[in-house]
């Protein structure tokens, strides 16, 4: 009977332990998962923020490629140059 006992104690303590180790595995994997979203928020941020400059970048090109093309035929120029955009981090 003791013997019995024993078995069903350490059965009981086996249960618990694969339990709880599923359970922290389950917590990790969670864990993971938020920081693996985090660090795709940021890397698109900062890809986001880099197609902004360029657009940027390219619009006063063209408009100094312009400013310059109208000079060069003797014309006025009115056109303004392009404002950047907010950044909408701030």
């Amino acid at each position: 009977m003791i013997g019995l006992l024993r078995s069903e104690q350490l059965g009981v303590k086996m249960f618990q332990r694969i339990r709880d180790t599923l359970k922290k595995e389950k917590e990790l994997k969670a864990q993971v998962s938020v920081e693996a979203r985090a660090e795709g928020r940021a890397e698109g941020r900062a890809e986001g923020k880099a197609e902004g400059r360029a657009e940027v970048y390219r619009e006063l090109t063209e408009w100094n490629r312009r400013r310059m093309e109208a000079e060069a035929r003797g014309e006025k120029f009115t056109e303004p140059p392009p404002i950047p955009p907010q950044d909408a981090s701030v």
